[in-house]
């Protein structure tokens, strides 16, 4: 999940956004090592050896810029997860 603020992998906290931002490097590795130790820790046999059928969801708002998005993308690509899809949090609607 990138809130506007954070970025988080199964609800722990990987790193700010700034701090992704801000990285030199495309990957951001701190979120690269935590997809990782998913890999590790959730999937198994033939999820595990073959690529094509990892998945990852990245939630976000609506409002993320477009870099941040690519960048992330591009981690999960690195952490060897093959189809990356997203999911778009709403922002409750006021009452009226």
């Amino acid at each position: 999940m990138v809130t506007k603020d954070s970025v988080f992998v199964d609800g722990q906290l990987v790193g700010s956004v700034a701090d992704v931002v801000a990285s030199p490097a495309p990957v951001f590795a701190p979120l690269k090592a935590a997809l990782m130790a998913q890999n590790d820790k959730i999937l198994s046999g033939e999820r595990q050896a073959d690529i094509s059928k990892r998945e990852v969801t990245i939630m976000g708002d609506k409002d993320l810029p477009y870099s941040l998005l690519k960048r992330i993308m591009l981690t999960c690509s690195d952490a060897e997860y093959g189809k990356v899809s997203f999911a778009v949090v709403e922002r409750e609607k006021a009452a009226g």
